[in-house]
């Protein structure tokens, strides 16, 4: 599968999924459950919420694999694609529910840096986890691909199904509006 070498194709792996390879999924499953979380996270999902909607995302890639088009763009595109369009949908039904990110959870539960560091850390977080979550879900989407994940903005587009120029736009929009929220003292 995935191993120290690079990646395997992914055309292969997926051959071996279509063939019924459960070990084959379980490899996919390796590759993006890390930065599926994140991604989760960063789009304001709590830990709990997080893991239902990844949980979801790999259910309905594994049922809807015969939907994924190769000729259409990659795969990874594809399977953010699900995890978005679920994201989304979670963050519609409950706004406001943006709680702790899981990077920081994560920190918190591995008791890492220093405590003084470990304090304006998390104040920063914790500005940083507000400012994003009064964005919207799409900004937060959109910065959370290209920044965070750093995909290109081709791939960003196909996600979010529109265009490279939209997305540059988004992007440029969303960073400014971080920026000024990062520069409130409200947040």
């Amino acid at each position: 599968m995935w191993n120290a070498k690079g990646p395997m194709d992914i055309s292969e792996v997926l051959q071996r999924v279509r063939a019924g390879d459960r070990q084959a999924f379980a490899a996919i499953v390796g590759h993006y459950q890390g930065p599926l979380f994140g991604f989760l996270g960063r789009m304001g999902l709590t830990p709990a919420r997080a893991e239902e909607i990844a949980q979801e995302t790999f259910l309905r890639a594994w049922t809807r694999l015969a939907d994924f088009d190769p000729g259409r763009g990659a795969f990874g595109a594809w399977f953010y694609t699900i995890a978005r369009r679920l994201a989304l949908n979670e963050l519609g039904r409950a706004p406001g529910r943006l709680e702790v990110p899981l990077a920081a959870e994560h920190e918190a539960a591995c008791g890492e840096p220093e405590p003084f560091q470990s304090l304006a850390l998390a104040e920063r977080r914790q500005r940083l986890s507000a400012a994003l979550g009064a964005l919207p879900a799409g900004d937060r989407s959109v910065l959370a691909l290209a920044c965070i994940k750093e995909l290109a903005l081709a791939e960003v587009a196909r996600i979010d199904g529109t265009t490279v120029g939209a997305v540059k736009t988004r992007l440029h929009r969303a960073r400014r509006k971080l920026a000024r929220l990062m520069e409130n003292d409200d947040v």
